[in-house]
């Protein structure tokens, strides 16, 4: 995936801010609140460099883990070592051996995914490869953070080792990030990379209609951290939806 060559090598630097910790103990706190059991083998879709990949394994669950980016695969491969495996694959279009107790897909990676029909697919595929009773976690960008927060802004941040300038042009339902990275070497001297991004805006509804249309049960959503409604000012969205249970089963 060609708009991920670049950003691999910079991307843990950029979100040294985000608590992957606290974000696995949410995860694992909405297996224990919408499932009947304990998930014991878990696929992440898109998982980036692996850093909630490596966490969840560190929980012994065994984890599949997929992104259709080879060089955020490699980055996740020394993260993990051979404890987890890993899958060059799309997550519009991934084919497993066989069922998983629970899919998490997370940090607004379905913003990712521009085309309605291709995030219905995945949803469809979800549906298939959990099993019965199993439960599909996610989250987005909510409408309300790419709107007026993303929107029309440009942001600028500096590591140790990159300097970075983040501008964002919106064309609903779309918001196109144009970033540019000036990343340290070990002369000291700058190394510049551009790359474009691009989100689309989902709202609440549309994605709960989708859910329901692949065949989900128990859909929830919630703010941030939280067993409550977004309120409208939330920035990030999370969703639960259960697989329904085996025919004859209660």
């Amino acid at each position: 995936m060609e708009i991920y060559r670049h950003f691999s090598e910079v991307y843990d630097a950029l979100t040294q801010d985000v608590d992957y910790d606290q974000m696995v103990a949410y995860i694992e706190s909405l297996f224990e609140a919408h499932m009947a059991y304990k998930p014991h083998l878990v696929l992440e879709l898109a998982c980036g460099t692996g850093n909630i990949t490596r966490r969840l394994s560190n929980k012994k669950y065994d984890m599949i883990a997929l992104d259709a980016s080879l060089d955020m695969l490699n980055v996740a491969r020394e993260k993990c070592g051979a404890d987890v495996l890993l899958l060059q694959q799309d997550m519009t279009d991934f084919e497993l051996y066989g069922t998983v107790d629970a899919i998490v897909c997370l940090l607004d990676s379905v913003n990712y995914i521009t085309e309605p029909g291709k995030l219905q697919k995945m949803f469809d595929l979800a549906e298939n490869y959990l099993e019965y009773g199993g439960l599909l976690v996610f989250d987005i960008n909510s409408p309300y953070k790419l709107r007026n927060i993303i929107g029309e802004n440009t942001f600028v941040r500096e590591t140790d080792t990159v300097f970075s300038v983040w501008e964002n042009e919106q064309d609903a339902p779309f918001v196109h990030f144009y970033l540019n990275f000036f990343c340290k070497n070990d002369g000291q001297q700058y190394t510049r990379f551009y790359e474009q991004h691009t989100e689309r805006i989902y709202e609440v509804p549309e994605i709960i209609s989708m859910l329901e249309k692949s065949g989900f049960c128990d859909i929830h959503c919630y703010g941030k951290g939280t067993f409550t409604f977004p309120g409208k000012n939330e920035e990030r969205i999370f969703f639960t939806a259960n697989k329904r249970q085996k025919p004859g089963n209660k």
